[in-house]
């Protein structure tokens, strides 16, 4: 008895000897599904990170915008835009010469990736991409 179970083992051990075209084709179909389920996940992610770094940078420009009129007690400055560069070492003035935002420790660096618009109240009005006018 023991010999002929032994021989049935042998055959059905050479006889699957690989996978069926069925098997494959369920393993392509499973590995197809999930990438269709993940791919439009994963490019969703990628506008996310510069809409983020855009809100942050326009954040920080009127933070610092802020600080230099409340450290020189003015009320008001020139309004102007960076529509031909995006670096802030003569923008903006005030009435009386206040100083630039890279100046006096207000932004840790003098330029931007973006170029902004203000009004005379020192409010950050646009945000753009390219240079262009208000």
């Amino acid at each position: 008895m023991k010999a002929i179970a032994g021989k049935v083992m042998d055959r059905v051990r050479k006889s699957e000897s690989g996978f069926t075209l069925i098997e494959m084709l369920i393993v392509v179909g499973i590995i197809v599904a999930l990438a269709a389920a993940i791919v439009p996940q994963v490019v969703s992610f990628g506008g996310k990170g510069e809409e983020g770094q855009k809100s942050s940078e326009k954040s920080t420009v009127q933070l610092a915008m802020d600080a230099m009129l409340a450290d020189k007690g003015k009320a008001s400055v020139t309004a102007e835009a960076t529509t031909s560069r995006n670096d802030w070492t003569t923008y903006p003035t005030g009435p009386t010469g206040t100083s630039p935002l890279s100046t006096g420790g207000y932004m840790s660096i003098t330029s931007t990736t973006w170029f902004y618009c203000w009004d005379t109240k020192g409010k950050i009005t646009a945000q753009q991409d390219a240079s262009g006018a208000c």
